[in-house]
Order: C-alpha cells, then sequence, then structure tokens
C-alpha cells in the first residue's frame, strides 16, 4: 500500500519530528549559511579561472583552493550583512549594490593580506598575464578586488532576491 506522506500526521511517527523540526533560523542566519555555500561554488569557479592562468596544475589547485576559502569567508559575511542591509524589503537591487561594495573592500583587504612572495613568485613564472596583474602591490589588490566584487555582487543579488517579500497591493 502506498501512503502519501502529507497524510502522515506529526505525532504518529517518532522519526518524522526531524522533518518537522520547530528549529528556525532567523533570516541573518539563513542568509549567512546560503551566501557561504554560494560564495563556495562562486569562489572555486573564479579560482579556478584565475588559476588557470598559470597553465599549471598546482596553480589551478591553488586558486581552486583559494577560491573555495576566500569565497566561503566573504559569501558569508556578504550574505549577513545584505540581510541586514536589505531584509525583507530591499530585493535584488539592494542586495547587488551592497554585495558590490561589501565584495570590494573584502577583496582589497585579502589582496593586501597576500606574501610579498607569493607575488613574486608568480611574477617569474614569465607569463605575461601574470606579470601584468601581479608587477606591484597595487595590481595585486586591484585584482583581488575586482573578483571578489564580482562575487560580492552574485552573492548579494541572490541573497536579497531569495530574502524579498512582495508588499500585497491595497
Amino acid at each position: 500500500m502506498i501512503k502519501n506522506t502529507l497524510s502522515v500526521s506529526e505525532g504518529s511517527q517518532p522519526g518524522w519530528s526531524v522533518y518537522n523540526a520547530s528549529v528556525k533560523f532567523s533570516l541573518p542566519k539563513q542568509s549567512a549559511l546560503f551566501g557561504g555555500i554560494l560564495g563556495e561554488v562562486a569562489g572555486a569557479i573564479l579560482g579556478t579561472a584565475t588559476g588557470a592562468l598559470t597553465m599549471d596544475l598546482t596553480g589551478i589547485l591553488l586558486g581552486f583552493t583559494a577560491g573555495i576559502i576566500i569565497g566561503a569567508v566573504s559569501g558569508t559575511l556578504i550574505g549577513l550583512i545584505v540581510s541586514r542591509l536589505a531584509g525583507i524589503s530591499g530585493g535584488a537591487g539592494v542586495g547587488a549594490y551592497a554585495g558590490m561594495g561589501i565584495g570590494a573592500v573584502l577583496g582589497m583587504m585579502f589582496g593586501l593580506m597576500i606574501p610579498e612572495s607569493v607575488r613574486l613568485s608568480a611574477n617569474t613564472m614569465n607569463i605575461p598575464v601574470l606579470n601584468a596583474l601581479t608587477s606591484s602591490r597595487f595590481e595585486t589588490v586591484s585584482l583581488f578586488a575586482f573578483l571578489v566584487c564580482i562575487l560580492g555582487t552574485l552573492v548579494g543579488v541572490w541573497v536579497g532576491g531569495r530574502n524579498y517579500r512582495p508588499r500585497a497591493i491595497r
């Protein structure tokens, strides 16, 4: 006999309490979790694409790993801040601009934390694109600010659009 899962009452099965959990996450926690997951995925894609500039498997894997770490941290922070700024009435537009601004600032901070030895080792690979992007600290910070700004815009739009609840027209 096939049973419809919607017809099962809440109290009849002890294992169903997980499905009907009374634990509710608040909007900032839910947005931070969603932003972190989305940031990891987007960071992995951006990191792999940036690591592919080295044309070396080690550079690709390093870019992938750094992209996941930076994406998780920045996605969580951006999701949290966008949920505070936009709330349920801001929408995707507020999320986009908030994520863009916060992402650029976070990218600058991440770019400033890159050790000089890593920047110089990328500069010695004699790849013209990497030579241009790592010739000074300013170019490195600009690259990270740009990449995390893209990630922040993506996370901000998605979190702001997901949290948006339209008002009823009267």
